[in-house]
């Protein structure tokens, strides 16, 4: 037998495509691309309960499905499940370290190394 999170994440997706094709315009490798990234988070995070899955889930494949669609507008990509699939598997994550940060704590490595990148390196010779 199904264990029943299993269940409402075949159940989310059938209807979140179903619902997706009935909306023109809607680019559905996006849609796919940006579950499949959600899908491989909720997998790989284990110690969440059902309903943090079932959050993190719609959370990550509306976000994968917004950073495909910007990568394609940009005209970085000229396809979009690859970039849906990397930001709904990495997105989540990537909000969690900043949300911690914004609380109070040390911003996560990799927030650091984006910004001494954006700025140059660091400023005091290392």
């Amino acid at each position: 037998m199904a264990e029943p999170s299993s269940g409402a994440v075949v159940g989310t997706a059938v209807v979140g495509l179903g619902t997706a094709s009935l909306f023109p315009g809607v680019d559905l490798n996006a849609v796919i691309g940006a579950f499949a990234g959600a899908i491989f988070f909720v997998v790989y995070a284990r110690d969440l309960t059902a309903w943090a899955r079932i959050g993190y889930l719609l959370v990550s494949w509306i976000g994968g499905y917004y950073v495909a669609a910007e990568a394609v507008g940009r005209a970085w990509t000229a396809y979009s499940g690859l970039p849906a699939l990397v930001a709904g598997a990495s997105i989540v994550t990537a909000l969690i370290g900043v949300l911690e940060w914004m609380i109070g704590g040390k911003a996560p490595t990799w927030l650091r190394a984006v910004f001494e990148r954006l700025t140059g390196g660091r400023k005091d010779g290392s």
